[in-house]
């Protein structure tokens, strides 16, 4: 008798400890709420002393939250983020943070910029995209109604989740860039010759419209997008030390079969850029029948496709 009363008695104290326990506390619960995500309390937005179009953005979290920030120049992940912004305007932020049950984030803060700062758009890569200060410069995607690819193999490339300006065209080794723990890092080169039945649905090759950069007064970005039925007029930040493209308010050229399987259509890895040709990478993530993946779309400029003859 004193034997089972003993092993009850060690059942129940089991039982009790299991339902306090941390672990089962942690499990789809969320310690933190958007009201707590405030500016100056959750993290900071402050000017360079020397320079004001510098801005640093800083986490003032415990580090066992991993900082989410969405930034005039794309998202990132770290703790202390620094942009670089050439001209005057107000700029967005949204600071959040991954929590034990979901992302949090707070509301949107803002920031004003009041000169213009040319020192930030001098890298060749600007006049690459834009034609230079003052100008501007069309591209288009390499596929025309008569399906001829004039630069690249075809359209649309394939690569890894983990690929990017480095590991693509400089051959660089390739790093965890989007921090998740594995290295995804491949390519294809789809070719239209072979791909095209299918590659862009059952539209194929068609006019697909024009995409326009300038630097007159301001970073602008007019785009014209026939194979989805929209035009957009935006604004657009390079960042030629990350290697990506964000635009705001606008879309990039691309085909209506994948309109739907891509969340983010503002924010662009530049996997190349030259006088003639430029790639940019957006994440397919909202395909349930296939996996993550970097979709890259091939551009030409005005320029180089009125000049192109057929080899």
């Amino acid at each position: 008798m004193k034997n089972r009363i003993l092993i009850m008695l060690i059942a129940g104290t089991m039982v009790l400890f299991t339902a306090c326990s941390p672990s089962d506390y942690s499990l789809g619960k969320t310690d933190v709420t958007s009201s707590d995500l405030k500016e100056g309390v959750a993290y900071s937005i402050t000017h360079d002393a020397s320079n004001p179009n510098i801005i640093y953005l800083k986490s003032l979290m415990n580090s066992k939250y991993q900082p989410l920030w969405v930034t005039p120049q794309g998202r990132s992940q770290l703790p202390v983020v620094t942009l670089k912004i050439a001209f005057p305007g107000t700029y967005n932020v949204v600071f959040g943070v991954e929590t034990r049950g979901e992302h949090v984030y707070g509301d949107t803060a803002h920031f004003v910029i009041e000169k213009m700062c040319t020192d930030f758009i001098n890298d060749v890569h600007w006049a690459y995209l834009t034609g230079g200060v003052g100008k501007n410069k069309t591209w288009y995607l390499d596929l025309d109604a008569a399906a001829n690819c004039k630069y690249f193999a075809g359209p649309l490339y394939f690569c890894g989740t983990d690929d990017w300006w480095g590991t693509l065209t400089d051959k660089e080794s390739a790093t965890d860039y989007n921090g998740d723990g594995s290295i995804d890092s491949w390519s294809w080169e789809a070719d239209w010759a072979s791909n095209g039945s299918w590659l862009f649905g059952s539209a194929g090759a068609m006019d697909f419209g024009y995409m326009t950069f300038d630097l007159d007064n301001g970073a602008n970005v007019h785009v014209v997008d026939n194979a989805n039925g929209k035009e957009y007029n935006g604004t657009f930040n390079l960042n030629a030390e990350a290697w990506t493209l964000k635009l705001n308010d606008a879309k990039i050229i691309h085909d209506a079969s994948r309109d739907g399987v891509v969340l983010d259509w503002q924010n662009y890895r530049v996997i190349s850029l030259t006088e003639n040709e430029m790639q940019l990478g957006v994440i397919r993530d909202n395909d349930p029948t296939q996996s993550n993946c970097l979709l890259v779309y091939n551009f030409i400029s005005k320029d180089y496709s009125d000049n192109w003859t057929p080899k």
